[in-house]
């Protein structure tokens, strides 16, 4: 048995993963370790003080480790935020003209001349995704291994991200002694979570809504046809819901929660909920004494907080997802639906919202096909860092590259000197490969 182990670092938490898998049976995967500690240091899933990331990484990797009775040595990089663009591309070799039978190789090939692309200096790609091969003019082909052609051409999605944030994450891990095997885009890890093989062909939209930015991935055919990430997530939410009220971000966040748990039918939070007749008018008020938050808040309006306060921002995250499907046309070609998943996935009224603004079926994704102690993992939370994992066991293997992940191991326990990181940092310049 083989471990598989997944990170991502959120600006609201840190979470990481251990999965071993079957060699027989790869994408048999038995979840044996998970912790997820409060994140410092990282806004709008962008690194902002490497030294607080650092730390709270450290905290979470010593919790799953203990969970597990394993080291983490190599791990998959979940990422996001404002900095993931994407873009797509065409690739066109000649088949071998020995055998004029497509192999392995020539995929391999069409897949690299489609990576041939004009990027900026300071941008890094990290997934080239086939949308469809193309044999002799013949299109729509999904896997053209062993058919016989002269010509094989491929039209890819590129997904890239800013390699200042890459490094700054790398680094992080380097210091913790845990080699970046690659990163995955966390919408595209999403989707291998969530998304079932129908929804896929028939066309669907894949909305992770984040804390502080929503990812979005568009299917169509069973390929990926759109990638984008929107500014805004479940945290404009609990800010507004925190100038409104005049509480704070801590209080907010008590409060929607309970609106969520009230949405969805919780008998405890039902008990909570108490009517009052005001003169002829009648209206629900909404009792906060259970939450025994600080501003010492015990009865609001329901329509003044979720009319007033809650709804006008969720309008506005479907109207930028909107306006994003628009420019692609995507309500035609995705009859499956909208597929929420992430944290905000739970903001209360949001789904009703989507549906009621875009005119599509809207769900609830959950991470399945999961053994283990797997039970926590079943929510939209962790649907990225689940898929992470499966995104990994349909990749092929990448002949391993020289590293020195364990170097950081050694002194992770000990405050790392600026001394000491330019020295090690001078000793991995001599080993090719080492990062």
């Amino acid at each position: 048995m083989s471990n598989l182990i997944s990170i991502e670092l959120g600006s609201e938490k840190i979470t990481c993963t251990i999965a071993s898998s079957d060699p027989q049976n790869p994408k048999n995967l038995r979840i044996i370790g998970f912790a997820s500690v409060i994140s410092h240091g990282i806004k709008r899933a962008q690194i902002v003080d490497i030294q607080e990331v650092t730390k709270s990484l450290e905290e979470c990797l010593n919790q799953v480790e203990r969970m597990a009775g394993t080291r983490v040595n190599e791990a998959i990089l979940v990422t996001s935020g404002p900095n993931i663009a994407s873009q797509t591309s065409h690739g066109i070799v000649a088949v071998n003209y020995q055998n004029q039978d497509i192999s392995e190789e020539d995929i391999n090939r069409t897949i690299e001349s489609a990576k041939a692309i004009s990027l900026a200096n300071n941008r890094e790609i990290i997934h080239v995704i086939p949308q469809q091969f193309i044999v002799d003019g013949q299109t729509n082909i999904k896997n053209p291994v062993g058919m016989n052609g002269i010509r094989l051409e491929v039209d890819t999605h590129i997904i890239s991200a800013s390699s200042i944030n890459l490094n700054n994450i790398r680094k992080v891990c380097s210091l913790l002694g845990v080699n970046v095997k690659y990163f995955v885009f966390a919408g595209l890890a999403s989707a291998q979570a969530v998304l079932t093989d129908t929804e896929r062909e028939l066309g669907c939209v894949l909305v992770d809504i984040g804390s502080g930015a929503s990812d979005i991935c568009v299917y169509s055919d069973g390929a990926i046809v759109h990638t984008s990430v929107l500014p805004l997530g479940a945290k404009n939410v609990t800010s507004d819901i925190a100038a409104g009220l005049r509480v704070s971000l801590e209080s907010a966040e008590k409060i929607k929660l309970f609106l969520s748990n009230k949405e969805s039918g919780s008998k405890q939070s039902n008990q909570s909920i108490k009517v009052r007749k005001t003169g002829a008018e009648s209206s629900d008020e909404i009792s906060l004494e259970s939450l025994s938050i600080p501003e010492k808040i015990d009865i609001i309006s329901q329509k003044i907080l979720v009319d007033g306060i809650i709804r006008p921002r969720l309008e506005e995250i479907a109207q930028y997802l909107k306006e994003d499907l628009a420019r692609i046309k995507a309500p035609v070609q995705t009859p499956a639906g909208i597929i929420l998943t992430g944290g905000g996935a739970l903001t209360p009224y949001l789904l009703e919202t989507i549906k009621k603004e875009l005119k599509m079926p809207v769900r609830i994704g959950l991470p399945q096909e999961l053994e283990g102690v797997s039970d926590e993992l079943r929510d939209p939370r962790f649907a990225a860092l689940v898929g992470a994992l499966q995104y990994t066991v349909t990749q092929p293997e990448e002949t391993p590259r020289l590293s020195i992940p364990n170097l950081g191991k050694v002194f992770k326990n000990f405050e790392v000197k600026e001394g000491l990181q330019k020295t090690i940092e001078f000793f991995k310049s001599f080993i090719p490969g080492a990062k």
